[in-house]
């Protein structure tokens, strides 16, 4: 062959080889703070007493009519189990669900109650309910509105105290 026709094969240069990077050491490494404190708070919020413990001090206003025929004995996996001493009880907290479970999860401040369970017990329920109970938090849409129809107040303590008096009543 003549060695004008002849052509050379000329290889690029390699290119460097990227440096396997190993990663930084674990304590380095960056962390979303809402994982780490996710991970560490579950177990205490999985707890049965820390959200029974918030409910039981406003069981009557949760449930005015039936407070007296039974008690929240547990709260777990979103299930709330009232003991009852009788099976007709039973039957109406199942018909009140609705209104216990809105009730738990406003005291409570987010959706921990999903459904309820009742235990019929020959006995009278365990825990006495107080006579006197707290009143309900109001929800936070008659926080808004209160704060909606008190905005054109110019002063700042009047403004606040008229909000707080207007969740109360909007609540209702």
């Amino acid at each position: 062959m003549p060695a004008h026709n002849q052509a050379k094969l000329v290889t690029p240069p390699q290119a460097a080889a990227p440096a396997a990077t190993e990663p930084p050491p674990r304590r380095l490494r960056v962390h979303a703070v809402g994982g780490l404190l996710r991970a560490t708070l579950a177990p205490l919020s999985q707890k049965q007493g820390v959200q029974l413990a918030h409910i039981l001090p406003f069981w009557p206003s949760i449930c005015p009519l039936l407070h007296a025929h039974g008690t929240p004995e547990s709260l777990r996996g979103g299930t709330l189990t009232i003991c009852t001493p009788t099976s007709s009880a039973q039957r109406e907290f199942m018909f009140l669900a609705p209104s216990i479970i809105e009730g738990a999860n406003r005291v409570l401040g987010y959706e921990a109650v999903s459904q309820i369970r009742c235990m019929v017990r020959g006995q009278a329920p365990h825990t006495q309910a107080a006579k006197l109970a707290a009143p309900l938090p109001p929800s936070s849409a008659a926080t808004d509105k209160a704060t909606h129809i008190c905005q054109t107040v110019p002063q700042d303590d009047l403004r606040a105290a008229l909000v707080k008096l207007g969740s109360w009543v909007l609540k209702r």
